[in-house]
């Protein structure tokens, strides 16, 4: 049986988070070891798939402060969403990290793949780097590749505005 919320204490909560920023919903204590800190509320059974309403799951952290976002965060869905939609559907993102405290973000990823898992556009977008770094194995440069690499350019530049202030905003340094 679905749970019932109250819709309208859902929305302030929507509201608060927007207003208040990029916050965590859990805090952990340091002084605790990571069995003793656990939710009455968190499922024992595999996670059930998303549904209007629910909450996104945090990406997962690799130190203090980096973010690695996985395939199932909304994050990384809409990052190669908006890749796949502007250079090429068969874009593939094989690693996203996000430093808070570095401000900067690393985005690498592969398209025009072939049979062999070398071949492709191999890319790497970097924030800090201040432009993209981009590597073919196995595709010969003809007018349709290169339209792809300046489609990626174009992606770029935009993506280095919209990542700084995400930085500046959403994703905010801890404060100890």
């Amino acid at each position: 049986m679905k749970e019932n919320i109250n819709e309208h204490d859902k929305t302030k909560q929507m509201m608060d988070i927007m207003r208040g920023g990029f916050k965590k919903l859990i805090k952990e204590d340091d002084t605790q070891p990571m069995d003793a800190v656990t939710a009455p509320s968190q499922p024992t059974q595999d996670p059930k798939p998303l549904e209007a309403g629910d909450d996104l799951p945090e990406p997962e952290e690799d130190g203090k402060d980096t973010l690695s976002p996985q395939p199932g965060d909304a994050a990384f869905k809409d990052e190669l969403k908006k890749l796949q939609d502007t250079v090429d559907p068969r874009v593939k993102i094989t690693n996203f990290k996000i430093y808070t405290i570095d401000q900067n973000v690393i985005i690498e990823g592969i398209f025009l793949q072939r049979e062999s898992e070398e071949s492709g556009i191999h890319f790497k977008m970097d924030l800090a780097a201040g432009e993209i770094e981009t590597s073919m194995q196995d595709i010969e440069l003809n007018d349709k590749v290169s339209l792809v690499l300046q489609k990626l350019k174009g992606y770029y530049e935009n993506w280095v505005d919209e990542w700084a202030l995400k930085l500046a905003n959403e994703y905010r340094p801890k404060e100890d």
